[in-house]
């Protein structure tokens, strides 16, 4: 009987999402920056653990090392120098997997694209936050995000 209940837990927990990078562009990065949310919640449900720290900031990473995550802050409201930044680095997809995650989120949230950046380096901005999609030949695609209160203007 117990294999049966823990045979239907698994059945109708949510399966991890098909498309990663948008999730956590849409359900970790852009909370994150915004100070929406500093929830871990999204971060574990997306199979994301602790990793030891290599440089600033807080280090995630999935069981098979496939998306690295990283989350920095500094500066202060008060003193107008809040920067908050997130970085995705997906080791699988490439850049045009990342590009065709990323683009319809900036779209659907009302992102700005930046007039002549290069179609390998796009830009996009909106209230202080920017967010951009690179790749160095045979590195990972890096999908930056980044708010800071100067830019934003508060």
């Amino acid at each position: 009987m117990l294999a049966l209940v823990l045979a239907a837990t698994l059945f109708t927990m949510p399966a991890p999402p098909t498309d990663m990078t948008r999730s956590v562009l849409t359900d970790v990065c852009l909370p994150y920056v915004t100070g929406e949310s500093d929830d871990t919640a999204a971060l574990e449900f997306l199979g994301f653990l602790a990793a030891p720290p290599s440089g600033e900031g807080r280090m995630y990473v999935t069981e098979d090392e496939a998306y690295l995550l990283r989350l920095t802050t500094s500066g202060t409201a008060e003193d107008s120098d809040l920067n908050r930044v997130c970085v995705i680095q997906a080791r699988r997809g490439g850049f045009d997997g990342a590009k065709a995650s990323v683009q319809p989120v900036m779209r659907q949230q009302g992102f700005a694209p930046e007039a002549g950046q290069p179609a390998d380096r796009p830009i996009w901005t909106r209230g202080g936050v920017t967010v951009s999609l690179r790749q160095n030949p045979g590195a990972a695609a890096i999908v930056r995000v980044v708010f800071s209160s100067l830019d934003a203007g508060i």
